[in-house]
């Protein structure tokens, strides 16, 4: 059985995922903004097998060379643009703070709209590209669960203003993330809480109405 734990990652308040299945000890990532340790994110009997990048703004990255020091294995998926980020620091931002950011190492592999990887017996992720906040953005869908990084945040609007933001973009992409959610969808976005059933469909009702979008749940 899937299990999802989400951990805040501090001091940038983005949320990193840990994706597991019951008693096994391979986990996946969405995203890697965090400061701590290997060991206190995911404990010292877990391996890494896959970390997955929403976008390659700093505070979603920050951690990944210590992923990849740990577990030199460990795969890297993203988007073209983001694969591009990672090795640039003005590109992820993190050139205008204090610890400028950039890949060592590492294997990382890109995806479109659409494409499938399997991570778990009977579990896939699905990928959605949903640029927007950046150019890069992608968005992933894992069971009931949806990933949205930063091109989604329920009740908070979309900062399109940043390097390679898009405001046209950004309104196709939020059509698109509307209509991908159900009944049973957990959202789960790049900051803040996680959102489901009424709170998450009311939500979507008050985000829609000021982009002017329509929307089915």
């Amino acid at each position: 059985m899937l299990t999802v734990k989400q951990y805040v990652n501090n001091p940038y308040t983005s949320n990193t995922f840990i994706l597991e299945e019951d008693n096994g000890a391979d986990v996946y990532l969405i995203d890697a903004g965090f400061t701590c340790s290997i060991k206190e994110l995911i404990g010292s009997d877990k391996k890494i097998k896959g970390v997955f990048l929403t976008h390659a703004h700093y505070d979603h990255i920050h951690g990944i060379n210590e992923v990849m020091k740990a577990f030199p294995d460990c795969g890297i998926y993203c988007s073209i643009d983001t694969k591009q980020g990672l090795y640039n620091e003005k590109l992820n931002l993190s050139f205008y703070h204090e610890e400028p950011i950039t890949l060592k190492s590492g294997m990382v592999t890109t995806f479109g709209n659409n494409d499938s990887v399997r991570l778990f017996e009977n579990c896939h992720l699905k990928i959605l590209e949903t640029p927007g906040h950046n150019s890069g953005s992608l968005s992933f869908i894992v069971s009931n669960y949806f990933f949205t990084g930063d091109s989604y945040i329920p009740n908070i609007p979309v900062v399109t203003k940043l390097k390679g933001g898009n405001k046209e973009a950004n309104l196709k992409s939020l059509e698109l993330i509307y209509s991908s959610c159900y009944g049973d969808t957990i959202l789960c976005p790049g900051h803040g809480p996680t959102f489901k059933g009424g709170a998450l469909e009311q939500a979507i009702v008050t985000d829609a109405k000021r982009y002017n979008i329509p929307f089915n749940i």
